[in-house]
Formats: structure tokens, C-alpha cells, sequence
């Protein structure tokens, strides 16, 4: 049984700039620009909510985990006032 909280998958903390079908376009704190793949089973949320993909607006801070398998999927989304702005280390 592993009961160390282990570090959480890695995770890309940006800023939308654009959702088109399946595909999730943003950018990081050093301005580079990352496209994901919305998994079909990602679960999405914005400040703590489910929501869609479809929902996110170019500028929301998101924080992207990808699958472990493939960094260019996304399984999980998360959104809202509580991820940090792209930029701006804790």
C-alpha cells in the first residue's frame, strides 16, 4: 500500500486561448503555445464545478493533467480563479 502522497501527476498551468471540437490551445508562463487533446472521459471543471470543454474562454487559467501515456492528452482540465494566472510561481 503506498500511503505517501506522492507527487501528483504532472500538470500544465496556462491560459486558454482557444477550444475547437476536441482540441485545447494554450500558453504557459514562458509564453510558449501547447495543444491537448480532450479526452473523451476528461473531466472538466471551472472553480470547482463540472463542466465542458466547450465552456472554457480564451484567458481562463487552467491547469491541464495530461494522461501519463501520451502528455499530448488531456484527462483532466481544471479552471477557474483558484489556478494560479500563467506567470506567476507560488
Amino acid at each position: 500500500m503506498n500511503a505517501t502522497p506522492a507527487t501528483p501527476a504532472k500538470t500544465h498551468d496556462g491560459k486558454v486561448v482557444s477550444v475547437a471540437g476536441d482540441k485545447l490551445t494554450t500558453t504557459c508562463s514562458e509564453g510558449k503555445t501547447h495543444c491537448h487533446t480532450i479526452a473523451k472521459d476528461a473531466k472538466v471543471t471551472c472553480d470547482g464545478k463540472a463542466s465542458k470543454a466547450a465552456d472554457l474562454k480564451a484567458g481562463t487559467p487552467v491547469r491541464v493533467t495530461p494522461c501519463k501515456d501520451d502528455k499530448n492528452l488531456a484527462r483532466a482540465i481544471d479552471s477557474g480563479k483558484h489556478v494560479p494566472a500563467a506567470g506567476h510561481k507560488a
